[in-house]
């Protein structure tokens, strides 16, 4: 499977969850059509699994691999949906462009990976401005905004860490292999937390909501996070993390298709922004090494003695 492609799947799929999300919780109760999600997603994993000549491993080094992975499903998962409830989407997307930055950090400090130049790191500032102006004119606070906004902000950190967990494992396990492991032990998390949030399926449910409730199974959790997997194992973190800078904005875009929402110059300048950014983020090198021969010659003139 080229790289490449599973790149651009994970960006398509996942940039069209948030209005699949607010399908099928028309008429479900978010833990449920949360917990239905992950638990059709592990179930469908299976028959995958059997297409593909896998097999679950249950060594303990795929066991923690399956651990890593599910503090990115379940935590992250748990997290947004709760903080989602007091912030608005904009919002959470601007929140979760501290992603790339996070997983590079994190994956410059355990893996020791040298993907986090100067210039990378411009670029991703950059790039989290201008998701941020995209957005920016949509967002509306309320007294409760700092519960969405912490729930959000571990929901990046569970995302980034499970990222670079994966990573650091190690396992060397198939995508499907690792991506049915970490939901059935998600899975495992929410029939836990059933007698906190409780299920609750309404008697009439809409065909729409159970189409979106459909969608998020097959390709929002399962082929979505089978491509994520595969992806993290050939590509450093913090460039997998970029993914959670480019999505929302193609969700905006998505929304203008499908919705008819039109886009205003503030969001039009914001994903140039955010273009630019990724382009440095990409062709990095032109400006590390201006940045090193600026770097040099500030050195060389505070070395060279005064007279």
């Amino acid at each position: 499977m080229p790289v490449l492609f599973a790149y651009l799947a994970v960006i398509l799929i996942w940039s069209s969850t948030p209005l699949a999300i607010q399908i099928s919780q028309q008429e479900l109760p978010f833990y449920t059509a949360l917990s239905l999600r992950m638990w059709g997603s592990a179930i469908l994993s299976m028959p995958l699994l059997m297409i593909l000549r896998q097999s679950l491993i249950f060594t303990p080094l795929a066991l923690k691999s399956y651990a890593a992975g599910a503090i990115g499903v379940y935590g992250a998962m748990m997290f947004v949906y709760w903080g989602a409830a007091y912030v608005p989407s904009g919002l959470i997307s601007v929140i979760y462009g501290l992603s790339p930055m996070l997983s590079g950090v994190l994956g410059y400090i355990w893996l020791k990976e040298r993907e986090l130049t100067a210039a990378r790191i411009i670029a991703l500032v950059l790039g989290i401005t201008g998701l941020y102006i995209v957005i920016a004119g949509q967002l509306s606070f309320g007294g409760q905004v700092w519960r969405g906004i912490l729930g959000t902000l571990l929901s990046v950190l569970c995302f980034s860490i499970s990222a670079v967990a994966v990573k650091q494992v190690n396992a060397g396990l198939h995508p499907v292999v690792q991506t049915s492991g970490t939901l059935w032990l998600s899975s495992l998390g929410f029939i836990l937390t059933v007698p906190i949030f409780g299920i609750e399926i309404p008697e009439s449910v809409s065909l729409t909501s159970w189409i979106g409730l459909g969608y998020l199974i097959s390709c929002g959790s399962l082929l979505g996070f089978i491509m994520y997997f595969y992806i993290l194992k050939h590509l450093p973190t913090a460039r997998v993390a970029l993914i959670t800078l480019i999505a929302p904005v193609l969700a905006m875009l998505w929304g203008n298709l499908i919705k008819g929402e039109v886009l205003s110059l503030t969001a039009i300048i914001g994903c140039s922004i955010l273009l630019l950014a990724l382009a440095l983020y990409q062709w990095h090198s032109s400006l590390d090494k201006l940045l090193q021969k600026k770097a040099k010659y500030i050195q060389d003139i505070a070395d060279t003695p005064s007279r």
